[in-house]
């Protein structure tokens, strides 16, 4: 499965920062004053929602039956809506289409067809980075993927369905830059069944990598936007990118 909502969640919880403004005071009454304490005034002027989107390509080996080996790739996009809960927890959830991709079991190649694929997750902020220090956040993820294959490409070959759930636990750690950069480096652990009609049978699979190790970069604009890119070459590789935008 290719993973969707950690980058997001993780740029959400990395680009924002508390607004520091004053708490209100008012004349009148018998003291005169009402203050908030300045937790309470930053926790209410601080943004909590996010909207984003992205893309993503994969590439990994699924097992079938135990010894039916297929090489996959497949390319997604993915629109994102977050919300943070408090200033270390961060919720959200995507939807989004696979747009493309294929299976490979020689001597035969199949195209993943367009499809649906929903998401959920959320990001815990462990430890906030300070001076040399980095930050950790552990993320959690949750998605399902359906789709259809057909052999080949042409448009009058019979279609199979392709069905894939996936769980994802990983952790994320970095230094945020001048308040603008965040280079960050990650590794996840993930596992689920995948279901795919094969020459009339239904076949029952796993993917060969149960993890994934790489790295990233997030760029903040201003105080509303940012940007990432990230990268994973060990386990199930892949790249993704995405923008978003905080209110």
């Amino acid at each position: 499965m290719g993973r969707v909502v950690a980058p997001a969640v993780f740029a959400f919880a990395a680009a924002l920062s508390a607004r520091a403004l004053a708490c209100g005071a008012s004349a009148g009454g018998a003291a005169g004053v009402s203050a908030c304490s300045l937790k309470e005034h930053l926790e209410s002027v601080r943004p909590k929602w996010r909207s984003g989107a992205g893309f993503g390509w994969t590439r990994t080996a699924i097992r079938f039956n135990g010894d039916m080996r297929v090489d996959e790739t497949r390319q997604i996009a993915f629109a994102t809506v977050d919300y943070r809960l408090t200033p270390e927890w961060t919720f959200e959830l995507a939807l989004g289409s696979i747009f493309g991709g294929s299976l490979r079991s020689d001597p035969a190649e199949f195209d993943v067809r367009p499809g649906l694929l929903v998401a959920a997750g959320a990001s815990w902020r462990v430890l906030e980075a300070d001076g040399a220090r980095p930050f950790i956040a552990l993320t959690a993820q949750i998605a399902f993927a359906a789709a259809s294959t057909r052999i080949g490409s042409d448009p009058a070959a019979p279609s199979a369905s392709y069905d894939a759930l996936d769980a994802r636990l990983g952790a994320v750690t970095g230094w945020p830059l001048w308040q603008t950069v965040t280079p960050y480096v990650l590794a996840r652990a993930f596992g689920g069944p995948v279901y795919w009609q094969y020459q009339g049978a239904t076949l029952t699979g796993g993917d060969v990598h149960h993890f994934q190790v790489g790295g990233g970069l997030l760029l903040r604009i201003g105080q509303q936007f940012d940007v990432f890119a990230e990268g994973v070459p060990l386990g199930e590789q892949g790249v993704s990118a995405g923008a978003g935008v905080t209110f």
